[in-house]
């Protein structure tokens, strides 16, 4: 539980500085977040905050493919984000992207993205992306003497057999 709360935490906070660069340098305010007035913010549209999400979103992160009801992971955390940045959810604007259309530079249509991305070293060349809210790291699992056993690129898994567990929790 701390360390959800932590990675909460740090989105909220990544989100609250990524936009906060409406601060007015002489404000008395110890947080960038804090001096922000909402009306101060550059979003995309004056007054709103855009949120992009996949098309369709997945469960648990977003439940029934309506963000804008806030159930699931990244719908909680998207209110969460909104309302310390002083919008209310009647301010949330949902727009929908493709993964690519997410990750490739040029203007975008949204204000941030909440999305199920691996940061990569290429990605980070094109994305600005906050610290990241969620981690899961890959792997090959096998049994000790198997043909793939040790074997450590794609290249070695050439000719194996893979079977991958369903995007999904039980």
């Amino acid at each position: 539980m701390k360390k959800r709360f932590g990675i909460f935490a740090a989105v909220v906070i990544a989100a609250a500085l990524t936009l906060s660069g409406c601060a007015k340098s002489d404000s008395a305010t110890s947080s960038a977040a804090a001096s922000c007035a909402k009306a101060d913010l550059a979003t995309v549209t004056s007054g709103k905050l855009t949120i992009a999400t996949g098309q369709p979103a997945y469960y648990p992160w977003i439940i029934d493919d309506k963000p804008e009801t806030g159930n699931g992971f990244e719908g909680a955390v998207a209110y969460a984000v909104a309302k310390q940045l002083g919008f209310a959810t009647t301010d949330v604007v949902w727009v929908r992207t493709t993964f690519d259309s997410a990750v490739t530079p040029g203007a975008k249509n949204f204000d941030f993205n909440l999305q199920q991305f691996s940061i990569t070293p290429d990605r980070q060349k094109a994305v600005d992306f906050s610290s990241p809210y969620y981690t899961a790291p890959q792997a090959i699992v096998s049994f000790k003497g198997s043909k793939i056993d040790g074997k450590t690129s794609i290249a070695d898994l050439k000719g194996a057999k893979l079977g991958a567990a369903p995007n999904f929790l039980i």
